[in-house]
């Protein structure tokens, strides 16, 4: 072969190697316009009043690693999980070990970077415009009076086209000090600040909300306590579930599709709680569909104008106008399948968003009867939530990790005559 054909050869070579580099890179870049595309589908709305329900910090320093290995995250003050063992014989992910995150990736699905940063969801009762969600947007005040802005915002992993109620920042925003330990840093108020593109929300009837000028305020650090629900509303599941999905990159993850109906085979009703940060078992492994009777109890009116604790799933419960069951969790990830290599282990990987369902079988005149959703924690002798700043099942030893989530009650909305849910393409 000549010199002159190698070259050719060498041309062509790089042309194909450019052509597929450009190509990924199109590919990643079209993910963010997917998620600021500002569609909605059947999004839930929580109030019918525009606002702010919770904005605290949720986690410190571990969003945008240099790379993700057990010395890194260490190093950063993650946790990471390594002796986790797949049950399907598969190596574990990344985001199994830890819930640290890589900094080459944030660019992928966010306006803006991270380097060392710490996270923090805000959620707001209408679903965000996402075409005008910018990072410039949104104003922190601290306990110390300095006044910040994060380097980052996006809806990630808030992504489907029937949430987006959610907005997730990074930033320099505090350090791992409980408020009332000397030297903490938090933030205590959060406002919605003019920008070229003003932060808008789409509430019923797809009206649409300037939210400049909301605010939210706190005198909580996450290492304090942990998160908490904002929000729990009962819808009928219907014939399909509308609007899940809606990302074609996103849509082909691990963890999808994970609805209702992808992972059961019955369901009268959706009950969706909404919840202020990531919602772990320790902060790092996936909250998995049979894991109701772990954390969650529903309270209902009885037949006698009592309280009927819900704390069993598969249990005919008797209450005002008839019966209702606890099917299970769903909006989590893929039902457990060992021909696909899916198990409820500890690899098992769920969305990580700020939604999950609670699906019921039973009367109509019983679901209106449902009155709130309790998480007992830890106190009640349950198991507590934790956001991705949590301890894992293995913490290093010496690191400080987000408090575990409080005992909560939150009342259900009964949305069954209005689903309370909006559409925009």
């Amino acid at each position: 072969m000549t010199k002159k054909k190698i070259l050719y050869i060498l041309v062509a070579l790089g042309a194909v190697v450019l052509v597929a580099l450009l190509a990924v890179q199109f590919a990643l870049r079209s993910l963010l316009m997917q998620l600021t595309n500002g569609k909605l589908e059947e999004a839930d709305y929580w109030s019918n009043e525009p606002m702010i329900l919770s904005a605290g910090l949720g986690f410190d320093n571990i969003i945008g690693l240099p790379e993700i290995t057990e010395e890194t995250v260490r190093q950063a003050g993650g946790s990471w999980y390594g002796s986790v063992k797949c049950t399907s014989g598969e190596a574990p992910t990344n985001d199994v070990y830890t819930s640290a995150a890589v900094a080459s990736n944030i660019w992928q699905a966010y306006k803006g970077y991270a380097d060392y940063d710490d996270g923090l969801p805000i959620t707001f009762s209408w679903p965000v415009a996402t075409e005008t969600v910018d990072p410039t947007d949104f104003q922190f005040t601290l306990n110390t009076g300095e006044v910040v802005s994060p380097h980052a915002a996006g809806l990630n992993p808030n992504w489907e086209d029937n949430e987006r109620s959610t907005v997730v920042v990074f930033g320099d925003f505090g350090n791992r000090k409980k408020s009332t330990e000397p030297g903490a840093v938090f933030p205590v108020k959060l406002e919605i600040v003019p920008d070229d593109t003003p932060l808008l929300l789409i509430g019923p009837g797809g009206q649409e909300f300037n939210a400049v000028g909301l605010t939210w305020t706190t005198d909580k650090s996450p290492y304090d306590q942990g998160p908490v629900l904002v929000g729990a509303k009962l819808n009928y599941t219907g014939k399909q579930a509308v609007g899940e999905g809606g990302v074609f990159m996103m849509e082909r993850s691990a963890y999808m599709p994970n609805d209702e109906f992808m992972l059961y085979d019955e369901g009268d009703f959706r009950l969706r709680v909404f919840t202020s940060g990531g919602f772990s078992p320790d902060g790092v492994t996936g909250l998995r569909p049979d894991m109701f009777e772990d954390f969650f109890r529903l309270h209902a009116t009885g037949p006698d104008g009592g309280t009927v604790i819900m704390d069993k799933v598969g249990v005919e419960y008797q209450v005002a106008g008839g019966s209702l069951r606890v099917v299970g969790l769903s909006d989590l990830g893929q039902t457990e399948n060992h021909d696909k290599g899916i198990y409820y282990d500890g690899c098992y990987q769920e969305d990580g968003d700020n939604y999950i369902d609670i699906i019921l079988v039973g009367d109509d005149a019983a679901a209106r009867n449902i009155t709130f959703v309790e998480i007992p924690s830890l106190e009640g002798g349950y198991r507590a939530f934790y956001n991705p700043g949590g301890p894992g099942p293995e913490p290093f030893e010496g690191v400080t990790y987000t408090a575990p989530g409080p005992p909560d009650l939150e009342p259900v909305v009964i949305a069954l005559d209005d689903p309370m849910r909006v559409s925009r393409k």
